[in-house]
């Protein structure tokens, strides 16, 4: 099975990758290959009537010409898939899937493909495991988890900042005084050691488990394998 991953940063990107790592070791058969395509943050989708489409950089602006691409490509593999992994951030989630969805229509994708969406945010997925955020930081202060509500529409990293990062968010944003490349190389660290060590079958974040439900869906549809659980 073949998987083409589009995703909108870095941090997600090292996320997918342990994934991938644990989903390998997991299934006995054929292997399991991926790619992943980063991208510079999330973005936005055009506008109709918007200007002659141009690469920016951005996740849901170069969307439309990224699928068509891939799609030309995949649906001639047997056993493919295009994966777009991002982030509803306040978006309401519904309508942006289908927002999503009207793109692969009216750009003709033929491939296999599904929208993966972290709601709200990546960080979203790690919370949804506790042990693994124990097991990459001991000394975490899991007491903050308790105003979080899993894959609701509220502060996530900014939690997740509070519990593992020393002396919580306010040290973060201090150190970062405005630069957010400070705050994006701490998410980074946390995909990295947390993605790690991440239970895939035990995570309680429901977009989590959608997203793997859909690799696994692939996996299992593409040949005869025996799961190690």
């Amino acid at each position: 099975m073949y998987f083409q991953f589009l995703i909108e940063d870095k941090s997600t990107h090292i996320l997918v990758d342990h994934v991938m790592e644990k989903l390998k070791n997991q299934y006995i058969g054929d292997e399991i290959n991926w790619n992943i395509k980063s991208f510079d943050g999330i973005g936005h989708l055009s506008k109709k009537g918007s200007a002659l489409e141009r690469k920016t950089g951005k996740l849901l602006n170069d969307l439309p010409r990224y699928m068509r691409a891939f799609s030309k490509v995949l649906q001639s593999m047997k056993h493919a898939a295009l994966i777009i992994v991002l982030d509803n951030d306040k978006r309401d989630i519904q309508h942006f899937r289908s927002e999503l969805e009207y793109v692969a229509v009216v750009n003709m994708v033929l491939c296999d493909y599904a929208f993966c969406i972290a709601v709200k945010e990546m960080e979203a997925w790690l919370l949804g495991d506790i042990n693994a955020i124990k097991e990459a930081y001991p000394d975490a202060k899991i007491q903050h988890i308790k105003r979080y509500e899993q894959d609701s529409i509220s502060e996530t990293w900014e939690v997740l900042a509070d519990i593992v990062y020393p002396k919580g968010l306010l040290a973060l944003k201090k150190k970062a005084d405005g630069n957010y490349s400070v705050i994006g190389g701490a998410k980074y660290e946390w995909a990295d050691k947390i993605g790690d060590r991440l239970h895939l079958h035990e995570n309680k974040s429901p977009s989590f488990q959608y997203f793997i439900n859909a690799l696994e869906k692939r996996i299992v549809d593409s040949k005869d394998v025996v799961a190690l659980r």
